[in-house]
């Protein structure tokens, strides 16, 4: 049997190789690169940075002043004041409508909206595409959908637009619209709900939609409130950043 005297040379050696490997690593330029591929993106850099980056301010015209009430029949109350827009709660719909002027293509329309009561669509947004119209709707069929009505006559509960996502009651969300040659963009607080190419697509309303036309706003069943609606021509100022990959169709 050895002696811990003669165990010892083996022992040391071990050491010593250990802390040369331990003093070579710390020393190499790679040392800490797998820690950094590892890295989260999220957590080395803003993995939505592009997404949630907001339009500046330059070429935004407010809209105020030239809103109408849009004739539904059973619509609730509308007050309308420099503040913004409350539409009360309808059978079904309320809304008002723009009688200003307004571009037709190439341009951004944004504002913030907000249910105060209820549960289904706090806003939906008619807007034009080219010499066609289109609504985006928020929470609606019952508070989930989101949406494009309609493309190529599916509404925002039956085609590709089709994004499910609840909306909270008494919290404003930020809205954004790109309406340019290639596509259509929508934003909630930056995150892309819709993003669809128009070519070969036919966009258009639903019937009972059509008192929105050509620019306007309604909610169905419940109360809720508009503010900060402003429009720009991309001809007078840079668009926003380029789109990301939309959202998945369920969260």
């Amino acid at each position: 049997m050895k002696s811990s005297r003669d165990r010892q040379p083996k022992f040391a050696t071990v050491l010593f190789v250990a802390l040369s490997v331990a003093y070579a690593t710390a020393l190499s330029p790679f040392a800490g690169q797998v820690a950094a591929d590892d890295t989260p993106a999220a957590e080395g850099k803003d993995a939505t940075k592009d997404v949630e980056k907001t339009p500046d301010d330059a070429g935004w015209t407010p809209l105020k002043g030239k809103w109408d009430f849009s004739r539904y029949g059973g619509e609730g109350p509308v007050e309308i004041t420099d503040e913004g827009i409350e539409m009360g709660f309808g059978d079904p719909l309320t809304g008002v409508r723009w009688t200003g002027d307004y571009p037709k293509d190439n341009y951004e329309i944004r504002l913030e909206a907000q249910r105060t009561d209820a549960h289904d669509f706090f806003v939906a947004v008619t807007f034009p595409v080219g010499d066609q119209h289109c609504s985006l709707v928020l929470g609606g069929w019952g508070g989930g959908v989101t949406g494009i009505s309609n493309i190529d006559g599916n509404d925002a509960s039956s085609n590709d637009t089709t994004l499910y996502r609840m909306y909270e009651n008494d919290q404003w969300y930020k809205i954004h619209i790109r309406v340019v040659p290639k596509e259509i963009v929508c934003k909630v607080d930056g995150e892309i709900v819709v993003q669809v190419e128009r070519e070969g697509v036919e966009f258009d309303i639903r019937d009972e939609m059509d008192p929105a036309l050509p620019l306007g706003l309604a909610n169905f069943q419940c109360v809720s409130e508009i503010r900060n609606i402003a429009i720009r021509t991309l001809d007078k100022a840079k668009p926003d950043a380029t789109p990301q990959p939309k959202s998945d169709k369920s969260r």
